[in-house]
């Protein structure tokens, strides 16, 4: 790689941070995010599954617990930040995955830019989810794979790819799919991949999945539902209740995956990937295998119901790295074809930047309000000499208070509101409460203070409000309100 590759990497990666630290400083909080700044937090005390509810893979939390000492009282904040990080690394990777594949500078950087103008890309890159993580760690092991494919075909970069790409699927589940797919296209073209490497890619890819493998060993039952159960059942139950069934059908998940691949160049690009593909017919081994992972990425996006934008990112790794290999050919660099590509970039930052005017139109930050509240937390329950833990459905608005969570609430609303999903044995097993079992668990554990007021929404299997069976205990055992900083947030305090 020359210097002057590494130098425009070096570029893009510093200014497509800088364009995301200041997307994540005034984008509004998505309820997303609690159960992930949450996650981290109670890192300081325990592990997933065993101690606290989580709902995903847990290589995030484990990668990210350090943070929690490190950054204590600016943790929410750290996340965004570190995840921006992450994002900004795949997208400098990509760049350079393409030079290395022969593919000019400005080709390489069109594809680039289009990566970054997806709404799934700037959507996972600047909240406190798990996306950006498992996307850095499968770009990277994608970009290395290409490379082993056409140049180096050393084992030593088939063993880093497997960890990568397992270490991705230990973050987020939905990059299963796309690392098994990367795993059948090594075994159906395993003399020319090679036997040995083929080995090597497969026993990686196991051990970047250890993490799980291990939680799940300490604590099966409850690994199981986070991992799996929960995404299969919880969804559908709520929607259910809410009378919104037709979320989950399949006609109304096809118009939605439509729409959030138009929301960027997605869309456009798998057109131009299908349209040289009948062209063409043949392909490279790197086009075949980006072809296999492209479809997998696909199906991984199609899985989950409702289907929302973030569902979309494990597809784009593959998607703009076979993209970008297509653009040095000239029929692609046509005036009408240059114009639909500048009109789909327009549409994938259309949604964030109308979401951010507000907030830095009147110079508000979201994250930079909930510490604050956070911080105000910490100063009153300190102040009245209260001891326990904090309750809220929005712990990322309390997890730098420097008071503990209470670990029933680890997943903020999203078990909260399940209603049949558990039963009272699970409940108590997996560190769970819900709104049947709020009360009597509270009164069992009084908590030092209780947070309300982000999940306030009346909807129809909650006609009140989520929080309104915490409100209504809070003003029972006589706990006192106090209004935050932000005006957005009250904090019940117990009486001492």
């Amino acid at each position: 790689m020359t210097k002057a590759v590494r130098a425009h990497s070096l570029s893009i990666f510093l200014l497509v941070l800088a364009v995301l630290l200041g997307i994540a400083a005034f984008r509004p909080i998505d309820h997303d995010e609690g159960q992930y700044v949450a996650a981290v937090a109670l890192m300081r005390s325990g592990l997933p599954y065993r101690d606290f509810a989580y709902l995903q893979t847990p290589l995030q939390p484990l990668i990210f617990a350090p943070l929690a000492w490190l950054c204590e009282g600016w943790l929410f904040l750290v996340l965004r930040a570190v995840n921006a990080l992450c994002a900004a690394g795949a997208a400098a990777l990509l760049f350079r995955a393409l030079c290395r594949e022969g593919r000019s500078s400005r080709n390489a950087g069109i594809a680039t830019l289009a990566l970054v103008t997806c709404h799934a890309f700037l959507f996972a890159a600047t909240v406190a989810r798990n996306d950006a993580l498992p996307l850095l760690l499968h770009m990277a092991g994608l970009a290395l794979l290409l490379d082993a494919l056409g140049q180096a075909r050393r084992r030593l970069s088939y063993m880093v790819a497997g960890l990568l790409l397992g270490a991705a699927a230990s973050a987020k589940i939905s990059y299963g799919l796309p690392a098994a797919a990367i795993g059948l296209f090594a075994l159906l073209n395993m003399r020319r991949v090679g036997p040995m490497n083929v080995l090597a890619l497969a026993a990686c890819g196991m051990a970047g999945g250890l993490p799980t493998l291990i939680l799940w060993g300490i604590a099966p039952d409850a690994a199981w539902f986070g991992i799996i159960d929960y995404s299969l059942k919880a969804p559908l139950e709520w929607q259910m209740l809410n009378q919104r069934a037709y979320m989950v059908e399949t006609p109304l998940s096809a118009v939605r995956l439509l729409r959030f691949l138009a929301q960027g160049p997605a869309l456009f690009a798998l057109i131009m990937i299908g349209m040289s593909r009948l062209q063409h017919g043949k392909s490279s081994m790197a086009e075949g295998l980006l072809h296999f992972v492209i479809l997998a990425g696909l199906v991984a996006a199609w899985l989950p119901r409702p289907i929302y934008a973030q569902y979309l990112v494990p597809l784009l790794p593959a998607l703009f790295l076979r993209f970008g290999l297509m653009l040095d050919d000239p029929r692609w660099s046509r005036p009408a074809i240059t114009a639909i590509f500048i009109l789909c970039m327009g549409a994938g930052v259309a949604e964030t930047a109308i979401r951010m005017a507000p907030n830095v139109a009147s110079a508000d930050s979201p994250i930079l309000s909930a510490t604050m509240d956070a911080h105000a937390i910490g100063r009153i329950v300190r102040a009245a000499g209260t001891t326990g833990p904090i309750v809220s459905l929005t712990p990322e608005r309390v997890a730098d208070s420097g008071i503990g969570l209470d670990p029933r609430f680890a997943a903020g609303p999203f078990l909260f509101r399940t209603r049949n999903l558990l039963s009272r044995e699970q409940r108590a097993a997996f560190h769970v409460l819900n709104g049947e079992s709020v009360a009597k668990g509270l009164t069992r554990h009084p908590p030092a203070a209780i947070v309300t007021g982000q999940e306030s929404a009346p909807s129809p299997a909650s006609p009140q409000g989520l929080e309104s069976p915490l409100i209504a205990w809070a003003k029972a055992q006589g706990y006192s309100a106090t209004t935050l900083p932000s005006g957005a947030v009250t904090l019940y305090l117990r009486r001492e």
